[in-house]
């Protein structure tokens, strides 16, 4: 059953509204305010939101700004309800990413018209969307069989880029135009955002050059002398940036010397296995990379304290587009651990995994320190 929630401050007007929409058989809740209402849409969910603009201690702007600035919510479709009648009103309204706009008075054949005009254009772009996430999926199934890693680098990052890419837009957008409305927490936020998602976007980038590199037989390691250390420690720090308010990042390493290695293969191998720490690992978790010399090895690790790997899973785990049983719900291509195993190959070196379901995972790549 589809839920709405209808936040207004005129007891007489909300119930009016919430009684209008459960007659017609939606599962309707009520808030007297912003904040109240803020509340239950992070707990309860809706589909669709309906919110008076003028409220005491949370205004609908302020609502609308929270909604939009949050990933899990930032789709729900949103109509403001307003005594205001005059075109910059509206247009301010729908700037901030309005879906509908109902001027006081309204009836309620109007209410009824713009909820139905709402839910059935996002039932419509839900569809469209798994439509096109079934096509590439029936795409990948095809393609694996013939092993045309572009076709499948397409179909798979697609939807991801237009997440990414909306995702800048939405946060940048509101900075332009709300600056002043923001606070300095929600504002560090919207640039976190932006900045988690151009990272995103370049691993992409980087993964989909690389494979096409694969797939042509080009891909090779162009060594020189790379202060290791020094490489490792700057994309540790990246993600810790990037991901400062949701996992914890240890780096130590003992005293390396300079080493020829290829730095492009490099950061594919500790992005990849940083990518999938977190990934793969709970807000508020540690993920811990270690870089020693052992006298002609070097020994990279990454140890995360998330969900783990299924024992079954592992031999197959670095081949390409093969994911756990226990990742389905988690996005991914399948291709980053099959990029480290390329990349350390070309090392001459070894990559290794060991795991305890539900509680850890620990990869460490081993490179020679001297190559005959």
């Amino acid at each position: 059953m589809v839920k709405i929630l209808v936040i207004e401050d005129d007891p007489d007007l909300r119930e009016a509204v919430m009684e209008w929409l459960q007659y017609e058989g939606y599962e309707v809740e009520g808030a007297e305010n912003g904040r109240v209402g803020l509340e239950m849409i992070y707990t309860d969910g809706p589909d669709l939101i309906v919110c008076d603009v003028a409220m005491p201690e949370v205004d609908g702007h302020e609502v609308l700004i929270e909604v939009r600035s949050n990933l899990n919510t930032a789709q729900i479709p949103f109509i403001f309800l307003t005594a205001a009648a005059d075109h910059e009103s509206y247009r301010k309204g729908m700037n901030m990413g309005a879906d509908d706009y109902l001027t006081k008075p309204f009836t309620h054949a109007e209410v009824l018209k713009a909820v139905r005009a709402r839910l059935d254009k996002k039932l419509t772009q839900d569809r469209l969307l798994q439509s096109q996430l079934d096509m590439f999926q029936a795409a990948l199934s095809e393609e694996r069989e013939k092993r045309l890693l572009k076709s499948r680098l397409v179909a798979m990052f697609s939807h991801d880029f237009r997440n990414s890419l909306a995702s800048i837009l939405t946060s940048s957008g509101i900075i332009r135009n709300f600056d002043d409305r923001l606070t300095p927490e929600q504002r560090e936020n919207h640039l976190d955002r932006i900045d988690g998602s151009v990272h995103i976007l370049m691993q992409m980038l980087d993964e989909m050059l690389m494979v096409a590199e694969i797939e042509g037989g080009h891909l090779s390691c162009t060594l020189r002398m790379t202060d290791l250390r020094a490489l490792v420690e700057t994309i540790v720090e990246e993600f810790r940036l990037i991901h400062r308010q949701t996992h914890h990042f240890h780096f130590q390493s003992n005293g390396l010397h300079p080493i020829e290695v290829d730095p492009k293969l490099l950061r594919q191998i500790v992005t990849n296995l940083l990518t999938n720490a977190v990934k793969y690992s709970g807000a508020g978790s540690e993920v811990q990379v270690g870089l020693f010399e052992k006298d002609a090895t070097i020994e990279l690790s990454v140890e995360d304290q998330g969900i783990g790997i299924p024992p079954e899973a592992i031999p197959h785990l670095f081949e390409p587009f093969q994911r756990a049983s226990n990742v389905t719900n988690i996005k991914g291509t399948g291709l980053g651990l099959a990029i480290v195993k390329q990349a350390v190959d070309l090392h001459s070196g070894q990559v290794t995994v060991a795991s305890e379901l539900g509680k850890w995972t620990r990869f460490v790549v081993l490179l020679p320190r001297y190559r005959s």
